[in-house]
């Protein structure tokens, strides 16, 4: 488990500590150990004295007047200077032995506490400062393309936190004018686009229907109307893909069910001309999201399905599923048709199996990477798998609107 930061300065700070700890108490050990040893020699020299010194010492009249030089006791047996002085001399060294581990006990002990409480003030130092590192960290993950607008608060001292503060304001404010550039850009480039289109798709369509085109030349004003067409699909899908990779500005309760529901019947018609069974299977499940976008995803995912619907064997089908799982409203749209190789690079632009999307017949290309993106903009995912006896199963997974939004919302 990788360790946070406010771990590690903790840890350092206790480091550090326990590191000036043990040097002062190593310190405080030798010096402790040489003063006793200094001391320790100054005994040895007075007992030393003391023990060659004479039992008995002559008075001051000349006499042999009595006068302990030790403590009265019953006279032993006279020993030999060597054993006298070899008596104190093992018993201060007992006594210096035991005062410095004494010493090492009692220093350790109070050192393991003090190191404790230092690494309890180690965490909480250190809180305080990363405090507002994370309101960086979670406004960062709380904006988004739609509230950019949004500012930090540039409080405190003049220090690395204010710095870093600053900038992420001063980011925030060059992604708002670059988001704020590919709205205007998007918005004309849709009108840019599609008005020449228009004209031309226009004047061949008129020419054509006032039979002023050349027999010779009709079969290629046609191909220039399917390209014409083919174009402005390409055009529309790309705005969609931009629209949909944005998180929704505005959100309602919408059942997907409902949606899937008019999509079929949108798209009754063109699976009986496809030869395809289509079947449904809906059940409620209610989401958090835009109307117009989901009927495009689940639009998308049916018209994929009928069109490369081709099984070598046996009647085509298309089978939607709408359910709620596990917190989860669930769409699956299951085809027959071909084996699929790599269904998941199916969702990347202008790819289609091993063959090329963008001129693949009827469609641009783009159909299921608008799912994918209409999907994540719902928060939610969007896959694929090879159908069992080959087709596709498509997968979108978005989250359940909650219970009191559900009540509020529409019915």
């Amino acid at each position: 488990m990788a360790l946070t930061v406010r771990t590690k300065l903790a840890l350092i700070y206790t480091g550090v500590f326990l590191a000036g700890g043990v040097l002062l108490l190593a310190l405080n050990y030798a010096v402790v150990s040489a003063s006793l040893s200094d001391r320790g020699d100054v005994l040895l020299i007075q007992a030393s004295e003391w023990a060659t010194t004479m039992p008995w010492e002559p008075g001051a009249s000349g006499g042999a007047e009595a006068r302990p030089s030790a403590p009265p006791t019953a006279s032993p047996a006279p020993e030999s200077p060597d054993r006298a002085e070899s008596v104190p001399a093992a018993s201060i060294a007992r006594y210096q032995s035991g005062v410095l581990d004494d010493l090492l006990l009692r220093s350790g002990l109070g050192l393991a506490a003090v190191t404790a409480l230092a690494a309890l003030a180690g965490w909480l130092v250190a809180g305080r400062p990363l405090r507002r590192l994370h309101r960086v960290t979670d406004a960062a993950r709380r904006l988004s393309e739609h509230d950019l607008g949004d500012r930090l608060e540039v409080s405190g001292p003049p220090d690395e936190f204010r710095e870093l503060s600053s900038t992420f304001n001063g980011m925030l404010a060059r992604l708002e004018s670059a988001f704020e550039s590919r709205r205007r850009f998007v918005a004309n480039a849709s009108h840019e686009l599609r008005t020449p289109l228009a004209g031309q798709r226009t004047a061949v369509e008129v020419a054509l229907e006032q039979g002023r085109v050349p027999e010779d030349l009709r079969p290629m004003m046609e191909r220039v109307l399917e390209s014409a067409d083919r174009s402005e699909r390409l055009i529309s899908g790309l705005l969609l893909l931009a629209r949909s990779e944005r998180e929704l500005m505005e959100a309602e309760p919408v059942d997907l069910a409902g949606a899937a529901r008019r999509v079929l019947e949108t798209f009754a018609e063109a699976a009986d001309e496809a030869g395809a069974d289509l079947r449904s299977t809906l059940r409620p499940a209610v989401v958090d999201g835009d109307g117009l976008l989901l009927e495009q995803m689940v639009g998308n995912l049916v018209e994929n399905a009928i069109r490369y619907n081709l099984p070598e064997d046996g009647a085509a089908s298309v089978r939607v599923e709408v359910d709620a799982e596990g917190g989860e409203a669930v769409l699956r749209v299951a085809n027959t048709g071909p084996d699929v190789a790599d269904p998941e690079r199916l969702f990347e632009p202008f790819h289609r199996g091993d063959r090329d999307r963008l001129h693949g017949p009827g469609g641009s290309g783009l159909g299921l990477s608008i799912v994918r993106s209409i999907a994540q903009a719902h928060g939610g995912t969007a896959g694929a798998a090879p159908r069992p006896g080959g087709g596709l199963v498509a997968t979108v997974r978005l989250p359940l609107v909650q219970e009191g939004a559900a009540e509020d919302g529409p019915p």
